[in-house]
Parts: structure tokens; C-alpha cells; sequence
């Protein structure tokens, strides 16, 4: 009648390996965490680059693909906000509507450019670029980029410490 799983299960070589993973990858993330912290930069930023790192694709240069995308969304996201600026004045409330419509037309076009094709990787750009309330500046972008490629970075070492802790378990059992 219990939906929690019986204690045993908790105590399964598979478990222990599942364990073994989610440890490893938490611990990657705390070392991100700790590095982005230490030089003063946004670990919302970094988790969305970590995000953005990981969404399709299963190898290194999908990763790659997708974090240039996410840099390129921060960088739409600084032009929306220029050109939202600059529509204010003749457009008023309607100013951020049509600047949201422009971008997502540039995005959504961005398609068909392989391999930085990912708009969900382009939306996490923007996303970040807006959630920060950063001006759109050169250092707004840097800092924004720079969280955004350690997430990716520690994506791509938490997707190894994973494969070796997996090997290991393997290796273990055979």
C-alpha cells in the first residue's frame, strides 16, 4: 500500500552507481558553483549555460553547438533591449511586443543555420540576458558569457565524472 520504496532497495549495486552519479554531478555543480561565486559572477548564469550545454545532442560538439547558441541569445537579448529603447518613444507599451516579435523571428529563422540551430538554446541566451536586469553592455555580456561557458564547461566534466563512475560500476560487476 506504501508508495516509498522498501529499504533494500536503497542498498542495490545499481543504486549505489545511481548514487555514485548523483554525488559526482553535485559535486561538479558545487566546484561551478564555488568558482562563479569567487570572481563575482551570476550562478543563475551559469546554471543556464550548464542547461543550454546539455539540451540535444549527445557528444562534445553538440554541447559546443548549443553554447554558442545560448551566447548568441545573450547577445540578441542586449539588441532587443537596444531596440525596445529605441521603439519606445514612437510606440510606447507596444515597443516590447514588437521587439519580442522581431527576435523571435530572428531566432526561430536561426533554424536552419547547423550546427548553432538550438532555440531552446537561444531563448535560455535571452533568458538569462533578461532575468539578469543588466544594462546591454560589453561587460554585461562578458560576465553573462563567462558564467554561461563555465556551465557549459562543468556540463561537459559532470557528463564525464558520470561516464567514469558508470565504467567503474561496470567494471565492478563483470
Amino acid at each position: 500500500m506504501s508508495a516509498l520504496p522498501a529499504l533494500s532497495a536503497f542498498a542495490t549495486p545499481k543504486s549505489a552507481q545511481f548514487h555514485a552519479v548523483s554525488l559526482s554531478v553535485a559535486a561538479v555543480a558545487g566546484l561551478a558553483t564555488l568558482g562563479v561565486t569567487s570572481v563575482m559572477l551570476p550562478p543563475p548564469a551559469m546554471f543556464l549555460g550548464w542547461a543550454a550545454f546539455n539540451l540535444a545532442g549527445d557528444d562534445l560538439r553538440a554541447g559546443l553547438a548549443n553554447t554558442v547558441s545560448h551566447l548568441l541569445g545573450l547577445a540578441l537579448g542586449a539588441g532587443t533591449t537596444l531596440l525596445i529603447g529605441a521603439m519606445t518613444p514612437g510606440l510606447g507599451l507596444l515597443a516590447t511586443p514588437v521587439a519580442v516579435i522581431c527576435v523571435v523571428i530572428v531566432v526561430l529563422s536561426l533554424r536552419e543555420v547547423a550546427p548553432i540551430n538550438n532555440p531552446l538554446a537561444y531563448f535560455l541566451g535571452l533568458t538569462s540576458f533578461f532575468y539578469s536586469g543588466l544594462a546591454p553592455t560589453a561587460s554585461t555580456l562578458a560576465m553573462l558569457g563567462t558564467s554561461a561557458v563555465i556551465g557549459g564547461a562543468a556540463c561537459a566534466v559532470a557528463a564525464l565524472a558520470q561516464d567514469a563512475v558508470t565504467r567503474a560500476g561496470e567494471v565492478g560487476h563483470a
